[in-house]
């Protein structure tokens, strides 16, 4: 731990992740759950921040690991420090750090044209698992969702019957990109429509937020991308991921979560730290 974070400063998802640290950290690392996933963050602070802000996203990749075994990781940083190179010299040949320049700190929009046009060269398995320092698994079970989708994230559109109907037709099931499972070939698609389609000229907004792109841009505008992918509906993608951003239904906690909000209710019903009792994954 660096120090520079004081505990006073940080939010509850933060601080339960600091005080975890030095148990994560002694913990072992099984085996991957499952082949062909390659789990993935990215990390772009200034100098200032950088190693300060990366014991949260370290948090978060010994909590994936812990429950999904010892996946394959990447790190996409805009640079690399010591204490960068320590981590992953210290994962055993787990962890690759891919440098990418073009990340600004503070610029989402920056991290969303890297997914949008590369995220297909920074793995080389047939699907990656997106995680975040606030967006990550909770419980085992990833096995459940890999290899069904194209794209699964938490759901930002509501569960009604006109949803259900246009999204059903149209395939635009707008889901959270923050953590999210997805397929080599919805990256590689993204990014061909990207370069290819002109979509890379588009000013900033949400359109080429990089999850709204992969959900809803290019489902509603490219008939051949909506034939072609798999997005998950509502109830799965409720299944594989919490955000807050409506009421969850569910009986049993999700695979994971993505943000503060989330992690605050969810540690309110237990559902942090093990997953409940008779609860299948």
């Amino acid at each position: 731990m660096s120090g520079e974070v004081a505990e006073s400063g940080a939010n509850a998802l933060q601080r339960w992740q600091l005080a975890r640290l030095p148990e994560l950290r002694a913990l072992g690392v099984a085996q991957p759950q499952v082949a062909g996933v390659t789990a993935l963050a990215y990390h772009f602070w200034d100098d200032a921040r950088f190693d300060a802000q990366f014991d949260f996203l370290e948090a978060a990749l010994r909590e994936t690991w812990r429950h999904c075994g010892g996946l394959p990781t990447v790190l996409v940083v805009n640079r690399v420090t010591p204490r960068l190179e320590a981590f992953a010299a210290a994962a055993g040949g787990r962890v690759a750090l891919d440098l990418c320049e073009g990340l600004i700190p503070g610029d989402l929009y920056s991290m969303s044209v890297d997914c949008n046009a590369r995220l297909h060269r920074r793995f080389a398995t047939d699907h990656v698992l997106v995680v975040q320092n606030d967006g990550f698994p909770l419980r085992p079970g990833l096995e459940a969702f890999v290899g069904r989708y194209d794209f699964i994230g938490a759901p930002y559109v509501r569960d009604t019957w006109l949803n259900r109907l246009v999204c059903g037709a149209l395939n635009c099931r707008v889901s959270n990109g923050g953590f999210s499972l997805r397929s080599r070939r919805i990256c590689e698609l993204a990014s061909h429509y990207w370069t290819r389609g002109g979509y890379g000229r588009w000013p900033k907004g949400r359109r080429v937020s990089e999850d709204i792109f992969y959900t809803e841009t290019l489902p509603l505008r490219e008939r051949a991308y909506r034939r072609a992918v798999t997005i998950a509906d509502f109830s799965r993608a409720a299944a594989f991921s919490y955000d807050a951003a409506f009421p969850y239904a569910g009986a049993c906690p999700p695979f994971g979560f993505h943000g503060v909000k989330a992690f605050e209710w969810l540690c309110g019903r237990g559902w942090v730290d093990g997953a409940a009792a008779g609860c299948a994954p």
